[in-house]
């Protein structure tokens, strides 16, 4: 297969441009691993990656295929494509992994291939897949979701076997086929569905023949903040999806891991819901080379965040908030200070930071952090709240 040269792609720098959005971050020098550049322009408090502008993502891809580093797919098979889904197989300690073109698809293809003839399926309320799929499940795959856990990023085991009893006890039997969890719930501010609650429910779940599917698009920061293994969370499902664009920097796309048998014939699958893209090596690509340095980049970034912190707080005027279940969101309490305005005028020193909820500021760690200091960052928030 025939690797991909600079005159390849040049053309699609307007493509590009329309897919990863208009973003000041920083100027690139290296993608993996990643280095502080000379004259940082932007800090970001908003996205779980870099969350690269156009003319980096393309930096990128000019840098690899100079390189001779991508090597093209076919309908998302097969090249560079391939040697992403087998990282992250190994990094989720699954036998095989299989690209999508988006996490709500493979959510869904993931519970519908689980599930079989045994449509009903618990989920959390709080989920993506009950509250931002369009029902997507239920319209076009017959499934029947059942929430629990309203306004909790969990769920308990007793909530689990009460469903059970009841599907047991109808006139009409119907089993629950899947038991879907995600963590960390991106609508519970990225709070963790709990790692030893995760075993408790899946231990249950196994000796009751029921299939375990995670939504782990952010799985990789929960991971590094808990200094556990993607895998270690992972080993307690049948499948597993994990973004590419959240934490790995890539536009778009997500990949579904499992066993080689569950994964063989997947393409199909995907190709029959429209996910059968004819290239999608400018997703692998970059993705591929932010995968292995995540972990310890959040680490190193984490570290910043404390220092960060411990600044801050000296100042009477802040207070730092974790959540006792939280990942790798904080909430920033101003006094003296209305919360709109100090982010008006952080986002005027190019710090990208979230609007205020409930008078808080949320602020969610990631690898940026890596291109500053705490000092520097405490000195600027200290400054916009004169």
């Amino acid at each position: 297969m025939r690797e991909l040269k600079r005159r390849d792609f040049i053309k699609l720098g307007s493509v590009l441009a329309a897919s990863a959005g208009m973003v000041n971050a920083f100027p690139l020098t290296s993608p993996t691993p990643m280095s502080k550049p000379s004259q940082s322009k932007s800090i970001d408090f908003v996205y779980d990656g870099l969350h690269l502008s156009p003319k980096e993502y393309t930096e990128i891809l000019f840098k690899l295929a100079d390189e001779g580093k991508i090597k093209p797919d076919y309908y998302s098979n097969g090249g560079i494509v391939e040697e992403l889904e087998d990282k992250l197989a190994k990094w989720l300690g699954k036998e095989s992994a299989v690209f999508f073109p988006t996490g709500t698809l493979a959510n869904q293809v993931a519970l519908r291939q689980l599930a079989g003839t045994n449509k009903r399926v618990i989920v959390q309320a709080e989920s993506h897949i009950y509250n931002d799929s369009g029902d997507c499940c239920q319209t076009l795959s017959g499934l029947n979701l059942i929430p629990l856990g309203a306004d909790s990023p969990t769920f308990t085991l007793d909530d689990v076997k009460e469903v059970i009893h009841k599907t047991e006890s109808g006139r009409v039997k119907s089993p629950v086929g899947v038991i879907s969890i995600e963590s960390p719930v991106r609508r519970e501010m990225d709070r963790s569905f709990g790692f030893d609650r995760i075993k408790e429910i899946s231990a249950y779940a196994c000796n009751a023949g029921i299939k375990l599917h995670m939504d782990g698009a952010r799985l990789f920061a929960e991971a590094a903040h808990t200094n556990r293994r993607p895998s270690q969370y992972a080993e307690h499902f049948d499948t597993v999806y994990t973004s590419l664009y959240k934490c790995f920097n890539a536009v778009s796309g997500a990949v579904l891991a499992g066993t080689k048998e569950f994964t063989k014939d997947l393409f199909h699958v995907r190709r029959m819901f429209g996910g059968g893209m004819p290239n999608v090596w400018p997703f692998a690509a970059v993705a591929l080379q932010y995968v292995d340095n995540f972990i310890d980049e959040y680490h190193s970034a984490w570290k910043i965040a404390e220092g960060f912190f411990i600044l801050l707080e000296q100042n009477l005027d802040f207070k730092i908030e974790q959540y006792e279940d939280g990942t790798h969101i904080v909430n920033l309490v101003v006094k003296n200070t209305d919360p709109k305005k100090l982010v008006d005028k952080l986002r005027s020193r190019d710090i990208t930071v979230m609007n205020p909820r409930d008078g808080k500021i949320p602020i969610k760690i990631n690898p940026s952090l890596n291109f500053t200091s705490a000092e520097e960052l405490a000195g600027i928030f200290t400054d916009a709240a004169l």
